[in-house]
């Protein structure tokens, strides 16, 4: 299977909106045809009997024309502070799940699934209600490298910050900090030349 997808123009149907400062890090391809290969495996009890071969090769049929609208329709796109997820034809559903606050990024794998060349992405978040996922995304073109994009991405927002903005930042603060001391020596010396003049001019006018 092919990588996901770096490039924020590699899916034209995708339309996002993104807060000032985000950036696109990867775009999840779905693989439609294994999808429906899975949605296949239902209809094996209608072909034990001869008399329903014929009903599941039309709900076969329906299920190739509807399922790859479906998942045309879907779309996850991970960005440097969320992971925006869309489905749907007409309910369409979007949530925006900021990185920092997904727990985990759990991956199934079934027997069904295995067969099919799929996996399910389940995504849990701090403060969800209720068990399981607030987020399933079924069949992601190499679904492992994704999570692990998810999850190296979550990690990075969840730091401090880098060591060269923390020395950066020490630096700045260096300076700052040497110039103020450098003004108040200034004018502290100031201060004591006005003393010592005043000072001078009390001795003369007590001479």
């Amino acid at each position: 299977m092919s990588n996901p997808t770096t490039e924020p123009n590699a899916n034209p149907n995708i339309e996002i909106e993104l807060a000032g400062g985000e950036e696109v890090i990867a775009v999840a391809e779905f693989d439609a045809k294994s999808i429906i290969r899975y949605h296949y495996f239902g209809l094996i009890p209608l072909c034990i009997f001869i008399v329903t071969i014929p009903l599941a090769l039309l709900i076969a049929l329906c299920y190739r024309i509807w399922l790859k609208r479906v998942v045309a329709s879907w779309s996850a796109v991970l960005t440097n502070r969320s992971l925006h997820v869309r489905k749907g034809i007409w309910n369409k559903t979007e949530k925006t799940i900021p990185l920092e606050k997904i727990t985990d990024l759990s991956s199934i794998e079934g027997l069904v699934m295995r067969w099919s060349g799929i996996k399910r992405l389940g995504i849990e978040t701090a403060g969800q209600s209720g068990p399981g996922a607030l987020v399933s995304l079924l069949g992601v073109v190499d679904s492992d490298a994704f999570r692990g994009l998810v999850l190296d991405q979550r990690d990075r927002s969840n730091q401090p910050g880098s060591v060269e903005g923390d020395t950066t930042n020490h630096a700045a603060t260096s300076a700052s900090s040497d110039e103020t001391l450098l003004e108040i020596q200034g004018t502290l010396a100031a201060m004591a030349a006005d003393l010592k003049r005043v000072a001078d001019r009390l001795d003369d006018t007590s001479s």
